[in-house]
């Protein structure tokens, strides 16, 4: 028995196209879900890791965790939290990072999210900090770089570094304050989220959409020269509220 003209493998024309017509319908319902899940996961992590940091600075800063013996917070950059050792320790050869046992670093942050510092560089803190190469290798974490932003900018009469040298026993540098922080999370890739959060030290996060990205593929850790000033600089009340939103 011959074929029906209209038919293709078993299906007829008018079969086939329905087929298609209802995958079409459930990847038009299905796709937008995954993308708002994708947005939903990212903006979770972001704000989850930002809190730890918080939590972190907060250990460091109460404890002083560094044994500078100054109460002060971390605002050097975010691996600090991770890499930085007690001064109060000494190794086998004296004052000094050395890692290990010896002198174990503090790890008041997971090693992914220390790793995820776009900052290239490493404060030497007196020579209390050890080199992030000494555990890891710098990797962007949920589509995500951190840093420490560069000043407080709430009070434009009186704009204030983030890191200043707030002196102490063994003296570690420009790498402290007294009582403010701020940290930036950032998309290290155009093709992932479009959002950028920042958390100061009121423990508040805001994000806004992000104008460009860091763009991992470049270099790693990517450093912040691609991150806009005002994602840098705690914003002003009358800024945040015209262009920021807050995370509940």
């Amino acid at each position: 028995m011959s074929r029906h003209p209209c038919s293709t493998s078993g299906f007829t024309l008018l079969q086939l196209l329905l087929v298609v017509g209802c995958i079409a319908i459930i990847a038009c319902l299905v796709i937008p879900g995954l993308f708002l899940s994708s947005r939903v996961d990212y903006e979770r992590s972001a704000s989850t890791y930002l809190k730890t940091i918080c939590s972190a600075e907060a250990d460091f800063r109460a404890n002083d965790r560094d044994w500078n013996r100054v109460n002060d917070f971390w605002t050097a950059d975010v691996k600090g939290l991770y890499t930085m050792t007690s001064a109060l320790v000494s190794g086998a050869i004296g004052p000094g990072a050395e890692g290990w046992t010896s002198d174990p670093s503090i790890k008041l942050i997971e090693l992914s999210l220390a790793c995820a510092d776009a900052t290239p560089t490493t404060t030497s803190a007196g020579g209390e900090n050890l080199p992030l190469s000494s555990f890891g290798v710098p990797t962007a974490i949920a589509g995500c770089w951190y840093a420490a932003m560069e000043a407080d900018g709430s009070n434009p009469s009186k704009v204030e570094k983030y890191a200043q040298d707030t002196g102490g026993t063994p003296r570690m540098g420009i790498c402290h304050h007294p009582t403010k922080f701020g940290f930036v999370a950032y998309p290290d890739s155009v093709n992932g989220s479009k959002w950028v959060f920042i958390v100061n030290e009121a423990n508040l996060i805001y994000c806004q959409k992000a104008t460009s990205s860091l763009d991992a593929r470049r270099t790693a850790p990517p450093g912040v020269s691609g991150i806009p000033s005002d994602c840098l600089n705690c914003p002003t009340a009358e800024a945040l509220k015209a262009r920021w939103k807050k995370l509940d």
